[in-house]
């Protein structure tokens, strides 16, 4: 491999965290990466463009977390946009809390099969659920962990020997969930997205503005209160950091909890974290 882009959008921090695991494991390979954040607020049409100059010894990784069964639309708007390379090579990740990893990975790849971009791996890794943060025993606590990042690192290995070898991934291991719940989730791809509704406790919010540079997507703005933009991607960082406690779920968290916890056991989705390769 000589070139390898990571992009990622990363609201809670754990697809940010197996990025930049990726990202030290290349370098030590002595990999050049260029790594691109989609929530940081800059423009990947650069990245894009760079990217259509990539030949087969480079490769791309695009990381999301799981939201409704799917990757985020940012990541998706990305992978959408991509134009055609040389050969350029593709390895999705994901991160997920435990309730469901959905058909995220499936959904990507077969993006990045519709650019002509090989895949040449694949992960899903657990992690803290994004929407638990205030919860003491969170689904998915204390992931991802050591055992969870050497198994990421070991997947920069399997894509650099699959690299070589010229061989690309068999979309159809993406497909791993039982039939009920794969059908089930795909028909979320072509559905409207949608976000459990929020809103602002007039008595408690100062305005002060902590919600703005927070959102990944640039959904909020002031009016003087805070307002949601429809590129709410429904991560709920305006509410975790929101200091006065004023932006309000339309779901009690109490009652978001039991339905994930209650996801969590009836699905009851093994491994954990899994490398695909």
């Amino acid at each position: 491999m000589k070139n390898a882009y990571v992009v990622y959008c990363s609201p809670a921090g754990s697809t940010g965290h197996v990025a930049r695991v990726i990202v030290d494991e290349l370098a030590s390979r002595s990999v050049a990466v260029t790594e691109f954040d989609l929530g940081a607020g800059q423009d990947p049409a650069p990245l894009v463009k760079q990217l259509a100059a990539a030949g087969e010894a480079d490769c791309l990784f695009v990381g999301s977390p799981v939201y409704r069964n799917l990757a985020v639309p940012p990541v998706m708007d990305f992978i959408n946009s991509l134009q055609a390379t040389k050969g350029c090579r593709a390895v999705p990740f994901i991160t997920w809390g435990a309730a469901s990893s959905g058909v995220a990975l499936w959904q990507m790849g077969h993006a990045f099969s519709d650019k002509a971009y090989p895949i040449v791996g694949a992960a899903k890794v657990l992690g803290l659920h994004s929407l638990m943060w205030y919860s003491d025993d969170p689904v998915g606590k204390g992931h991802p962990d050591a055992a969870d990042d050497a198994m990421v690192r070991g997947l920069v290995g399997d894509v650099i020997a699959r690299m070589a070898d010229g061989k690309a991934l068999d979309l159809a291991v993406l497909d791993y969930q039982p039939e009920a719940v794969s059908a089930e989730a795909k028909k979320m791809i072509d559905q409207p997205w949608t976000n459990i509704p929020k809103s602002v406790d007039a008595d408690k919010c100062t305005a002060c503005g902590a919600c703005v540079p927070v959102c990944p997507v640039g959904a909020v703005s002031l009016d003087p209160t805070p307002v949601f933009g429809p590129s709410c991607i429904g991560c709920f960082n305006c509410l975790r950091e929101c200091p006065e406690a004023a932006i309000v779920s339309g779901m009690p968290l109490e009652k978001l909890e039991a339905m994930i916890r209650g996801r969590v056991a009836t699905l009851n989705e093994t491994p954990p974290t899994q490398i695909f390769g």
